[in-house]
């Protein structure tokens, strides 16, 4: 096992992607503090940042091992939840340091960038040579209902707690609205239990997908050029070693974000929106535009919408519950312009969805709707 392990590490580090490890490396080692100048805070910010890009990389080969190795659909969960590794340890990150705006709205700015640029170019990359090209009917509705339900789920304890007593992102002491949290947050997990439920279960036979010829076709090719095949211990212990990567990059990016955003008087709408999800969004994107150059489409709206459900279902709600021991009592809410961003996003994706079918100019929509709120939080707040 260690020594299928030592392969597979070697087969992950000989490619291009490995280069940019300096920026990992340095990502890990080299910690910012206070007497560092803001051009300093700002250069260990990017290196962090680009440091991510080839952990993510490696993290996207790992899941399609995976996938390999537990078939379509424990393989396609498998995916969801690695694919958003990166997020859940940013978002640790974050609660340890008390960041609890920066949280918050870095998942919804983590949804919006899955679900418009890269949902929007992986829609553009597979309808470039053809008017329309269908989805799955049932998987794609069950998905875009979770993502409007997960905005709805999220609205309403804003609006409370917006309304309330406090109004902060979360707090030392656990007060009222902390323990509205939590108890939203047991149940908006019991929610998204029973939707697995629903689909291995009851529902299973709605989301068969008969075996497509060419898939089988490329999969044995693939056995003739002799690609190696790990077992799933060695997978796992890769898997380790790159998620305690993640995990010391991730806490050094928190840290000089934090500096940055209290020395310029960066706004965090724009920081978790936008400028952090760029980073952590890159397993997703990279996932979601391959599947859909390998024209499966349906994978990438999984890879960009379910995934984007489960940050708010399953990741946000798990932050909560994880802050509890920890003394930070995060709370589930978010400011109104970003909770306004979330329903365009998901608004967005439904109307899109629908009809159960999709083109390229569709996708350019998604891009266009991006690009509108990026411009608009980056210039005015």
């Amino acid at each position: 096992m260690i020594k299928g392990a030592l392969s597979l590490g070697k087969e992950l580090l000989a490619t291009r992607w490995s280069l940019a490890l300096i920026f990992t490396l340095g990502g890990l080692f080299i910690q910012g503090n206070e007497t560092m100048s803001n051009m300093q805070q700002a250069s260990i910010f990017v290196m962090c940042g680009l440091g991510l890009v080839p952990l993510a990389k490696m993290l996207s080969e790992i899941v399609e091992l995976l996938v390999d190795k537990l078939g379509p659909r424990l393989g396609g969960l498998a995916s969801i939840c690695l694919g958003n590794l990166v997020e859940i340890i940013i978002s640790l990150s974050a609660l340890k340091s008390g960041l609890y705006d920066i949280l918050v709205i870095s998942i919804v700015g983590a949804v919006i960038t899955n679900c418009l640029p890269i949902l929007g170019i992986s829609t553009i990359v597979a309808g470039r040579n053809r008017p329309t090209f269908s989805i799955h009917p049932y998987a794609t509705s069950l998905q875009s209902q979770q993502l409007v339900i997960s905005a709805v789920l999220f609205a309403l304890p804003t609006v409370f707690h917006k309304v309330g007593k406090t109004h902060s992102g979360g707090s030392i002491l656990f007060d009222q609205i902390s323990l509205y949290s939590v108890i939203v947050s047991i149940i908006i997990l019991a929610y998204y239990i029973l939707s697995y439920v629903y689909q291995a279960g009851t529902a299973q036979s709605l989301y068969l997908s008969e075996p497509d010829p060419g898939a089988i076709n490329e999969e044995k090719s693939l056995e003739k050029t002799g690609t190696k095949k790990y077992r799933i211990g060695s997978i796992f212990i890769v898997l380790i070693l790159v998620t305690f990567a993640l995990a010391g990059v991730s806490e050094n990016l928190v840290n000089s974000l934090e500096h940055i955003v209290k020395v310029n008087n960066i706004s965090p709408i724009f920081a978790g929106l936008f400028l952090l999800p760029i980073f952590g969004a890159f397993a997703e994107g990279l996932i979601g535009i391959r599947a859909a150059l390998n024209e499966k489409m349906d994978l990438a709206l999984a890879i960009s919408v379910e995934s984007s459900a489960q940050l708010m279902l399953f990741v946000l709600p798990l932050m909560v519950l994880v802050g509890l021991p920890m003394g930070r009592y995060l709370h589930l809410a978010v400011p109104y312009t970003a909770l306004f961003c979330l329903g365009a996003t998901v608004m967005a994706v439904r109307w899109t969805t629908e009809n159960k079918k999709l083109s390229w100019y569709e996708g350019f929509t998604l891009i266009t709707l991006y690009v509108v709120m990026g411009v608009g939080v980056l210039l005015l707040f």
